[in-house]
Order: C-alpha cells, then sequence, then structure tokens
C-alpha cells in the first residue's frame, strides 16, 4: 500500500539541524531521521509565501509562469490517489479556490500561550493528528501537512530556552509571539542570543515529536510505512542582513538564512538511508518525486524525481523569489537584486539600473561576503540570465543557456 506523508514546518531553517552541521544545538531524532533517509544538502524554496508557492508547486509549473492546466494534480486525480492539506494555519483555507487538493483541512485555533509542558505546544497538537493518521488502516493517498512551526507560537516551555543560556548569559525573553525586527544596522548580540535561544527552545520540541513520529512509523510493517518528506517554506531570520523574523505585512529580505531549508526523504523501511545529496534541489521537486514513486509518470517541466537523477547533472540553476525580490543560484554563485516593478516587461529592462549583491556558493553559506563589485562581469552576466530565464517563464519559453562564465568561481 502506497502512501506519502509531507511534513512542512514553516521558519525551519537548514541552520539548525545537527546533520546540517549545526554542533551548538542538540537534535538527536532529526539525526537519526537523517540515518534513514536522503539528505538534500543545497535546498531552496522558490518562495517562503505559501499561498504564492503552493499553486504552482502543486501542479509542477514552474516559478513565476503559468499553473498547468493538466500538471501533477491530474496525474494523481486520474489514479484515484486523493491529496489532503493539513493545517493549523487558518490562511490556507484561500488554497481551496487556488489549487485542486483533494482536501483542504485546518485546526481550530486555540490562544497562543506558553505551554506546561512539550505536549501542551502546538506543536505537539499537530504531530497528534499526524500519529493518529499513522495509526489508522493504510489506505493510498498522499497528506501534505503545514505547520506554522516556527512562524507560529513559541510556546515551549521556558525551561527549553533557559537551558541553552550560560550562566554568564542574560535571562532569555519570555515572549510567546515571534518577533519581527527590522534595522539598517546590526542588532545588539546579547538581544540575538535571547531571540536564537527562544528559536531553538522551540527546535528542541519539534525534534522531540519527530522523534515520536518517527518510533511510530519503525513500528509499522514495512509495506505500511509512508515515504515521508520533511521539510520548509523558509527558514527563520535571526539578525543576519538587518532582519530577526518574518511578518505578514513586510517582505521578508531573500538571503540563505530564509531560502536554505532541510529537506530529508525517507523511504519505507530507511531504504538509501544515509545518502547525502549536493546539488540544487528545490520544494518544487517533492511531488513529482511521490507522484513516480506511486509508480505514475510526473508531467512536471520543473521538477525531478529526486531519488532518481544526479542532481548535479540535471540542474544548473534555480530563481527564487517573492513580490519584487529575486534571488538567482547556481552551483558557484547566489544573485540577489530587485526588480524596479511587476509591471514593466523584463525585456525592457535596463539591467544597468539594477544594484546587485553576489554570493560566492557553497562558501558563504549565510551570504555575509557580497562580491559583487570585485567580479563585476559575474554579476552583469548572472543578472541578464536571471532576467532571460524569468521572461522564459514567464512567457512558456524555451530556457536560456547558462554562460560558461556562471560555471566556475575562477575569475
Amino acid at each position: 500500500m502506497r502512501r506519502a506523508l509531507v511534513l512542512v514546518v514553516d521558519g525551519w531553517g537548514a541552520g539548525f539541524l545537527g546533520c546540517y552541521g549545526n554542533s551548538w544545538l542538540d537534535t538527536p531524532a532529526l539525526d537519526q531521521w537523517a540515518c534513514q533517509s536522503v539528505l538534500f544538502e543545497q535546498c531552496l524554496t522558490e518562495c517562503p509565501a505559501p499561498l504564492d508557492l503552493y499553486p504552482h508547486l502543486f501542479e509542477g509549473s514552474p516559478p513565476f509562469g503559468l499553473t498547468q492546466p493538466n500538471g501533477l494534480m491530474s496525474v494523481l486525480a486520474d489514479a484515484d490517489i486523493p491529496v489532503h492539506l493539513l493545517s493549523d494555519d487558518p490562511r490556507l483555507l484561500a488554497l481551496r479556490d487556488t489549487t485542486r487538493l483533494t482536501s483542504v483541512e485546518t485546526f481550530p485555533e486555540v490562544a497562543d500561550v506558553a505551554a506546561e509542558s512539550p505536549e501542551e505546544t502546538t506543536l505537539a497538537r499537530f504531530a497528534g493528528v499526524l500519529l493518529d493518521w499513522l495509526e489508522e488502516p493504510a489506505r493510498e493517498e498522499i497528506i501534505w501537512a503545514h505547520a506554522r512551526g516556527l512562524l507560529g507560537p513559541w510556546d515551549a516551555p521556558y525551561s527549553f530556552r533557559a537551558d541553552l543560556a550560560d550562566e554568564e548569559d542574560p535571562d532569555p525573553p519570555t515572549m510567546v509571539q515571534p518577533p519581527f525586527e527590522r534595522e539598517n544596522r546590526e542588532f545588539d548580540s546579547d538581544h540575538v542570543l535571547g531571540i536564537t535561544q527562544a528559536y531553538a527552545g522551540q527546535v528542541t520540541v519539534l525534534d522531540m515529536l519527530l522523534g515520536e513520529l518517527l518510533a511510530t512509523i519503525e513500528e509499522l510493517p514495512e509495506d505500511q510505512q509512508p515515504l515521508v518528506v520533511l521539510t520548509s517554506t523558509g527558514g527563520y531570520p535571526l539578525g543576519l542582513h538587518g532582519q530577526i523574523g518574518r511578518d505578514d505585512d513586510s517582505t521578508v529580505r531573500l538571503y540563505s538564512d530564509t531560502l536554505h531549508v532541510p529537506l530529508l526523504i525517507r523511504q519505507p523501511g530507511g531504504q538509501n538511508g544515509l545518502a547525502r545529496v549536493q546539488g540544487l534541489a528545490q520544494l518544487g521537486d517533492i511531488l513529482p518525486t511521490i507522484v513516480e514513486s506511486f509508480g505514475l509518470e510526473a508531467a512536471s517541466p520543473a521538477g525531478l524525481n529526486l531519488l532518481e537523477v544526479q542532481l548535479r547533472d540535471e540542474r544548473e540553476f534555480i530563481l527564487c523569489g517573492h513580490a519584487d525580490q529575486r534571488c538567482f543560484r547556481c552551483d558557484h554563485w547566489s544573485l540577489r537584486y530587485h526588480l524596479p516593478d511587476l509591471e514593466t516587461p523584463l525585456d525592457e529592462i535596463d539591467p544597468h539600473q539594477i544594484a546587485t549583491e553576489l554570493f560566492v556558493k557553497p562558501d558563504d553559506r549565510w551570504d555575509v561576503n557580497n562580491v559583487a563589485d570585485r567580479c563585476k562581469n559575474i554579476a552583469e552576466v548572472g543578472l541578464t540570465t536571471a532576467l532571460a530565464l524569468e521572461h522564459a517563464y514567464r512567457n512558456d519559453l524555451p530556457l536560456p543557456e547558462i554562460p560558461e562564465e556562471l560555471r566556475s568561481v575562477v575569475q
């Protein structure tokens, strides 16, 4: 019996998992997931706003392009495989009108208050629904579970953040609502430390709950275990690039602390576990991977089957965006820029009027060393390529080739 679970935890960045190199915060359950999963080192979200992202993602259409009328949802519907979205975010009810999901169900809202124990947290309530689903008789279906996660209440017991503070540290903050702050200067280091400890307390709760989820899956017969995908639609800035947190009314600045997300795929029985993949992955690859795991043909012009392809050979770039911001990423470079507006045809934009930021990848993991002034040719070629790429997406045209200049860091 084939079934799949996609667990999307909003606000969860790749920098807060031991299996992604974090040595400060213990995440033993997630490390165990990594031992039983294929882990993708460089997965980017195409857009950190779910309501903008999901209509394209569910149909397998390219970002910034038109949604496909006979895309992935048609393939699943023709095979009588339902796709149910479960969420604790009431905004996602709007997806009933913009996607062809079989159902969209959101949980009743409750007061966001600090919990006395991990079992009383919002994340625990969400995990309980998934645990109940695992105990039901297996049937062929896809559950897409979207948790507000780190963008929801920081309601872990205060001791979880206090335990992460050293004796000489100030007391961590007591806030329950995730903070949002924006500055054009560096934040106070103690202030950032306290918020980071509070965020990490939430990740600790998440790790505990994912441990329960994994233990429940391991108890199932292998032929009843679902294929499980763990990921996020975007990370949570913690002081870099003049921003802390994300806010519905403000466009988050698109740097790697927001765009680089975890992606782990556990196959039934932990098949092919302990595998690490270095190529560029994107969230649009998830549903094609699941569709083909069901033995169907994925009609997706943008996505790849992550369990079958060699990413380094199949994908050379990813274009990410939100509102007027763009991030063009290839193997060796990450280019960030703003469009002058969203109405002017891209082939009429003068690239010389657009300011860019350029970062060397993967060495500059958090986009802290802007080399656009030192590598002007790369910045210019990258911007021209990115604009041509988006123009092709918008107009359903063949994609441009990646220039040789972008295939190397040698200047």
